[in-house]
């Protein structure tokens, strides 16, 4: 079986009254269907977060909460994430549903998020969760130990029992040499042989890879999907070139080093494109990590223009449609992360003009901002509907 072969699992029935799904349909005036493949979802204060013990104590103080939380965390990790209220605030999919605005977002696909309970089968208490929320993702993306044999099967069974809804895994590999960028995970599990059996455990039972890395990892991310290529990988956030677009944490601080950055991070995704089971999501370059300084510019009232983000990130999102094509990419938001930075509306807006100029087919710019999710989650109950919610569209009108 290859890695497009997918299982016929198939989600559980996504009720028709008052869904998320259909609220926002039934508001939407955008261009494009979307279904985002890239949200996290989290209550600080009924699950377990490392921040759940701040939030519960002090919540009716924000403002104390927010100067704990700078004061507990390490200065890399505050940078990385640029302004903390946006981890310790829910958000579920109410919070979500206020944000997207006038766009059709017609699902979401969770990643896992900092979910801190103990225990070998800590991490599947957060699928169980999003599972019996009122108004549940369409696909789970759960965390899973991935370098760890005995682990990793006890905590896939885990998942599989806790919902229908799980459709790949996510143990962040993120890691850079400069002690100033925050690392998730120590740098050499990229590329152990445990992580390589555990990537492809994956394929075994039908579940995707989450990568997550740096762009100084993606040499290793390229020869591990080679050995691997009977698991379905995607690579999150183009790889998360650190500083590409301005200072961050020392990197990128002169234009010549942006430069060389940008070289070395176009050079990685083709090696990465090279394999066919890889893809990739057009999203988390605004993430403060990135070096645009839009997260700061937005909290000084100066937010960056429609225009101005266009420029900054056309030629990135249109190159990684080339290296990948436009079959292996799909829009993402990362919110709330990218919430920092631009807002739900204006940044689907950002990927609909830069889509737009690429000179794609209407079926192809389609794929981008929903086929091509619905195909790589297994998604079910995903065609375009009428404006009602009641029934597929009338494809003649």
């Amino acid at each position: 079986m290859t890695s497009s072969d997918h299982g016929a699992h198939h989600l559980p029935s996504v009720p028709r009254s008052l869904t998320l799904n259909d609220q926002l349909r039934m508001t939407s005036t955008s261009r494009h269907r979307i279904i985002d493949p890239h949200v996290h979802l989290w209550d600080p204060r009924t699950t377990p977060r490392q921040v759940s013990p701040l939030v519960r104590l002090f919540g009716r103080w924000p403002s104390l909460v927010e100067r704990l939380a700078r004061m507990a965390t390490p200065q890399p990790l505050v940078d990385f994430v640029g302004a903390t209220d946006y981890v310790l605030d829910a958000h579920l999919p109410a919070d979500f549903r206020a944000d997207v605005g006038h766009h059709d977002v017609q699902g979401i696909v969770h990643v896992e998020a900092d979910w801190s309970a103990r225990g070998v089968l800590g991490p599947v208490g957060e699928t169980r969760w999003l599972d019996r929320l009122d108004d549940p993702p369409l696909a789970i993306v759960g965390h899973a130990v991935i370098d760890d044999a005995a682990t990793l099967e006890a905590q896939l069974d885990g998942h599989s029992a806790a919902s229908g809804r799980l459709r790949g895994i996510r143990d962040s590999m993120a890691a850079h040499p400069d002690e100033r960028v925050h690392s998730w995970t120590e740098a050499s599990r990229l590329g152990s042989d445990e992580t390589r059996a555990g990537v492809a455990a994956l394929g075994e039972r039908q579940l995707t890879f989450e990568a997550w890395c740096y762009s100084n990892q993606l040499d290793e991310l390229a020869d591990l999907a080679a050995d691997v290529p009977m698991t379905s990988i995607m690579l999150d956030h183009i790889g998360t070139p650190v500083g590409v677009g301005g200072p961050y944490g020392g990197v990128g601080e002169t234009a010549a080093e942006r430069e060389r950055i940008c070289d070395a991070w176009y050079a990685g995704l083709e090696r990465v494109a090279a394999n066919p089971n890889v893809h990739c999501k057009l999203s988390g370059l605004l993430m403060p990590i990135c070096g645009f300084g839009y997260h700061e510019r937005r909290a000084g009232g100066d937010a960056p223009s429609h225009a101005e983000v266009v420029d900054a990130l056309a030629p990135h999102i249109l190159q990684a449609i080339s290296t990948f094509g436009p079959e292996r990419c799909m829009f993402a938001s990362n919110f709330p992360m990218d919430k920092v930075s631009i807002s739900y509306e204006q940044l689907f807006d950002v990927f609909f003009e830069i889509a737009g100029s690429a000179g794609l087919s209407p079926e192809q710019e389609a794929a981008l901002f929903a086929d091509n999710a619905a195909a790589f989650y297994r998604l079910v109950d995903t065609e375009p509907r009428s404006d009602d919610g009641t029934g597929p569209a009338d494809s003649s009108s």
